[in-house]
């Protein structure tokens, strides 16, 4: 049994028709290539804007820190000291803690207090628990808006981070976590380096916003 062979009703009809088919597919061809450029370009606006939305974010914590240690610094006399990163040195509370793990300064188990905060007077522990009239801030914040932690930084003049020198100054930094993951992304530190925010200008994971010049 032979099988049926279809037929078009004319030539012209099916010269039509496959022309038609062609010019849908090539047509089809384009729409997924503009969809596809459309799409990342959208992609890519969006991961700017979260970018920017980010590290515009990390101002407005610096500028928060910034009152603070100010207001501090009006009550105390002097600077907090100098603790690790994700400490607070005392704008929530009067001594250093820290947020994460509940653990807090103790003066008395202190042997070199002078070490410990080497810019603060004698028995300075002490001065602030007198004269501390927080909070300065509700809460010290959790962690930046890259998952990592803010640190505290009191640096004399001619101080080295990384090997990059920085004024002498009170700064925030904008760093890692704890286990240095979730660092500060290149592109984003390239930007605050570009807008003046990062007093260090080096590309290292991380950016040292000043709050205070200190006087030279």
């Amino acid at each position: 049994m032979s099988k049926r062979k279809e037929t078009c009703p004319s030539k012209k009809f099916c010269d039509l028709t496959r022309n038609q088919l062609g010019f849908t597919l090539i047509e089809m061809m384009v729409v997924v290539a503009l969809i596809g450029i459309l799409a990342t370009a959208l992609l890519l606006n969006y991961v700017k804007s979260l970018e920017d939305s980010r590290i515009s974010a990390s101002e407005a914590d610096a500028q928060s820190l910034k009152t603070a240690t100010e207001m501090y610094d009006k009550f105390i006399g002097f600077y907090p000291p100098d603790f690790s990163r994700g400490w607070d040195p005392g704008l929530a509370r009067a001594l250093p803690y820290n947020p994460d793990t509940g653990e807090s300064y103790n003066p008395l188990s202190d042997p070199h207090p002078e070490q410990t905060c080497p810019q603060c007077p004698q028995k300075w522990a002490g001065i602030i628990q007198s004269r501390w009239d927080g909070p300065y801030i509700d809460r010290w914040p959790q962690s930046t808006p890259w998952k990592g932690k803010y640190d505290y930084n009191y640096w004399p003049d001619g101080a080295s981070r990384y090997g990059c020198t920085v004024p002498g100054g009170i700064y925030i930094g904008v760093q890692g976590d704890y286990n240095n993951n979730n660092v500060l992304p290149r592109s984003a530190e390239q930007k605050m380096i570009d807008q003046g925010q990062d007093a260090d200008r080096c590309l290292n994971g991380e950016a040292q916003i000043l709050l205070i010049s200190l006087p030279e």
